[in-house]
């Protein structure tokens, strides 16, 4: 799921840049017919005057406005660092998958790193990504973090919260024994924890595993 959405992301970033690239070229624009030539020539003369790295400078300039927001892009994390945070057990399940990866178009990168532990039918998967302060990515991965959810049934809940000051967003299906929790730290990295056949404790257990101080102190 994660490596989906980062190249939904990768690809909202080439959209932009071909976007930009577009200008604000009108199909509906049209010339008098005494005024044509003269308007041809004088196109003409402007576009051979046109330097196309200029261009193409400028247009990455508004997409990385356009990613980044209102917030200012860093470099990424290593993503070797993230996966030195994951513990090689977690809640007495041996770590079966380990992995991590650096991507990146048009001068965006994001990092991230992925864990999975297995017992038998038990299951959690710990994924750390770095967006690096570009708000678009932020959105894409963390949508809930702008809006306001408190759902709760016998079958089980769903709501955004706050753990340890940071934004969070928790998930349990009783019936299932499935659940998620997600946390953003620094508004620019993201836990996603995900369980299947655990109890609801299980996923703030997982969490307390992961050292939110050494990744908040990376991001420095």
């Amino acid at each position: 799921m994660v490596t989906q959405k980062l190249s939904y992301l990768l690809l909202l970033v080439a959209v932009l840049f071909f976007a930009a690239c577009g200008g604000n070229n009108d199909p509906n624009d049209s010339m008098d017919d005494e005024d044509s030539e003269e308007t041809v020539v004088s196109i003409r003369t402007e576009k051979d005057s046109d330097d196309p790295t200029k261009s193409i400078e400028d247009a990455m300039a508004e997409a990385r406005k356009a990613l980044q927001g209102d917030g200012e892009a860093k470099e990424v994390v290593n993503f070797r660092d993230l996966k030195s945070l994951m513990p090689e057990k977690m809640l007495g399940m041996k770590r079966t998958d380990f992995s991590g990866e650096k991507a990146g178009a048009f001068g965006f990168n994001v990092s991230k790193a992925e864990a999975e532990y297995r017992d038998d039918d038990k299951k959690i998967e710990v994924n750390i990504v770095d967006v690096a302060g570009v708000a678009a990515a932020m959105m894409g991965m963390a949508s809930w973090a702008t809006v306001e959810i408190d759902r709760e049934s016998d079958d089980g809940y769903e709501r955004t919260t706050t753990i340890g000051g940071n934004k969070a967003f928790e998930k349990y299906d009783a019936n299932q024994k499935t659940g998620e929790l997600n946390l953003i730290v620094d508004e620019r990295f993201i836990i996603a924890i995900k369980g299947r056949n655990i109890e609801e404790k299980d996923l703030r257990k997982a969490l307390d595993k992961i050292s939110v101080k050494k990744l908040s102190r990376l991001g420095k």
